[in-house]
């Protein structure tokens, strides 16, 4: 899974509205959430390997009209994975 941040082109309604319906389409993105700080939205990306990452990328985000620009993280290791809360 490789988190992907994006940020629009413009903050609208229309844009936002449309960003949300193309990202809808996209099976890639297994989740998407509207964020406040340097970027508007994270998306998780799933695919089989950086080829067909490369692919989604080029082919199918790049080919969205409303976004402003886009930054890509990877996960190097894992340190921590727990969702045990402490109480």
């Amino acid at each position: 899974m490789r988190p992907y941040f994006i940020t629009l082109k413009e903050h609208t309604r229309k844009i936002g509205n449309q960003f949300v319906r193309d990202i809808l389409s996209l099976n890639e993105v297994i989740e998407c959430y509207n964020i406040s700080g340097d970027y508007d939205f994270l998306l998780k990306v799933l695919v089989k390997d950086m080829k067909a990452y490369q692919n989604f990328v080029l082919n199918h985000l790049g080919e969205l009209k409303n976004i402003g620009s886009a930054h890509s993280t990877f996960v190097m290791g894992e340190i921590k994975n727990t969702y045990m809360v402490p109480i």
